[in-house]
């Protein structure tokens, strides 16, 4: 069974960009735009990852949505990108380190993203 993924980041050809290597790889793969539109989705389907911005417009940045990732239990692998630099420290600060298994900084390789995904039981 392919893993399902879903990516929330409000960089329109980002996220695109990636969902295309993804599918490419076989990966059944779910677009979001931002934080609240990606929270829905959690809710209603079950993702074997997610791919999170950090930085996104609106009430919902990433580190809102891992924290209710984390208070409902969700059971995803969350990997997170982010174009900040040191971004581990802020994730330690919110005790939310436990519940990202990877950062990507941007740009990230997309080789080095793939290896990490195919890890994810």
């Amino acid at each position: 069974m392919k893993k399902t993924i879903l990516i929330v980041d409000d960089d329109v050809e980002l996220n695109q960009e990636i969902a295309e290597i993804l599918k490419d790889e076989g990966y059944d793969v779910t677009p979001a735009y931002d934080g609240i539109e990606g929270l829905k989705l959690i809710n209603e389907n079950i993702y074997d990852i997610i791919l999170l911005d950090f930085k996104m417009p609106g009430s919902m940045d990433g580190i809102g949505v891992i924290k209710t990732i984390k208070e409902k239990k969700v059971k995803s692998a969350v990997f997170l990108i982010s174009g900040k630099p040191h971004i581990e420290k802020l994730l330690e600060a919110e005790n939310l380190e436990s519940s990202v298994v990877k950062v990507f900084c941007k740009p990230f390789n997309a080789e080095e993203l793939l290896k990490e995904i195919k890890k994810v039981k």
